[in-house]
């Protein structure tokens, strides 16, 4: 992981949140709350722009990093087919014990900037011996 990162951005997106991916996942979830939850938890905020090109980003090997924890901050759940804004930076980074620990944060947005979710998700690396 580089932390020389640590504050700045990784990648911007213009997505939208698809209202065929929110039925999708609401069909899989298959619960009397599916509908709700769908339209919060649609995406995860690191590998939004795609795995790949967040492992590239931040410069992880996941061959030694594991997901220390992820949180969602909620303003208001999706609309189907609305446009997105997201924001991807590497909000903090520190090293303990052979260990690197980067904390990505993710927000989502309207063009116009109304905030709907805040992702915020700690990767740990062990440092090469």
């Amino acid at each position: 992981m580089n932390g020389s990162l640590k504050g700045k951005i990784l990648a911007t997106l213009e997505t939208r949140a698809h209202a065929v991916k929110i039925a999708e996942l609401e069909a899989l979830l298959g619960t009397p709350n599916a509908a709700q939850t769908a339209r919060l938890n649609l995406f995860f905020g690191p590998t939004v722009i795609g795995e790949r090109n967040f492992v590239k980003a931040l410069e992880l090997n996941l061959d030694r990093a594991l997901l220390g924890g992820h949180e969602i901050i909620f303003q208001r759940a999706f609309v189907p087919d609305e446009h997105l804004h997201v924001e991807m930076r590497l909000a903090d980074y520190s090293e303990k014990n052979g260990m690197q620990f980067g904390t990505i944060e993710t927000r989502f947005a309207t063009p116009y900037g109304e905030e709907i979710q805040v992702q915020t998700t700690t990767f740990i690396e062990r440092m090469p011996a």
